[in-house]
C-alpha cells in the first residue's frame, strides 16, 4: 500500500474507505439493521450493523481530536494505535448506550456527517501539517488519519459483509 503524501491523496484514500462502507450499509434493511448475529473475526462477537455503525462513528470522533490536537510531543503517545485501540474498546459501550435508540437513517446521517468532518479538516490542513518532511513518513499527521480511517473502516467492511451473510 502506498503511503499518501499530499493532501489530495489522503482526501482520495479517505474518501474510498468512506464510500466502500456506503455501498454495503446501503443495502442493510432498516427493520433488521438492530438484529444481532455472531460474526467471526478474531474471536466469536455478537453485533449487529448499528453497533457497526456506532463504532464508526467513535473512531471518526477520535480521528477528529487526533486531527484537531496532533503534536509530535509528549502528547503523541496519546495518538498511538495501541492507545486508540485500546480507547475505542473502552469507549465503544458508552457510545452503543448513547445510540441505542438511534434509527438506521439517523445512524447513516451521522456518519456522514463525522465523515465529511473528516474530510474538511484535511482539506483545511496544508500539506507540510499534514506530512510533515521532518517527522517520520510513519508518524505524520495524513498517515495517522489515513492509517486509523483505513483501519476502522476495513474492519467495519468486515464485520458489515460477515453480518450480513449471517442475516
Amino acid at each position: 500500500m502506498k503511503l499518501p503524501t499530499t493532501k489530495q491523496e489522503l482526501l482520495d484514500k479517505v474518501r474510498t474507505s468512506h464510500r466502500k462502507l456506503e455501498v454495503v450499509t446501503a443495502t442493510v434493511p432498516a427493520d433488521h439493521y438492530r438484529h444481532i448475529a455472531m460474526i467471526w473475526q478474531e474471536q466469536r462477537r455478537h453485533t449487529s450493523a448499528a453497533m457497526i455503525l456506532v463504532d464508526v462513528i467513535l473512531w471518526n470522533t477520535m480521528i477528529l481530536q487526533l486531527a484537531h490536537v496532533h503534536t509530535p510531543g509528549p502528547s503523541a503517545s496519546f495518538f498511538s494505535a495501541d492507545t486508540m485501540i485500546k480507547r475505542a474498546e473502552g469507549l465503544s459501550g458508552m457510545f452503543q448506550r448513547r445510540f441505542a435508540n438511534r434509527d438506521l437513517c439517523e445512524l447513516e446521517t451521522m456518519l456522514a456527517e463525522g465523515q465529511n468532518r473528516v474530510l474538511d479538516i484535511v482539506a483545511h490542513h496544508s500539506d507540510v501539517r499534514l506530512f510533515d518532511p521532518t517527522t517520520s513518513p510513519m508518524q505524520t499527521l495524513g498517515r495517522r488519519i489515513q492509517f486509523f480511517t483505513a483501519t476502522a473502516y476495513d474492519d467495519a467492511l468486515s464485520k458489515m459483509r460477515q453480518w450480513k451473510q449471517v442475516m
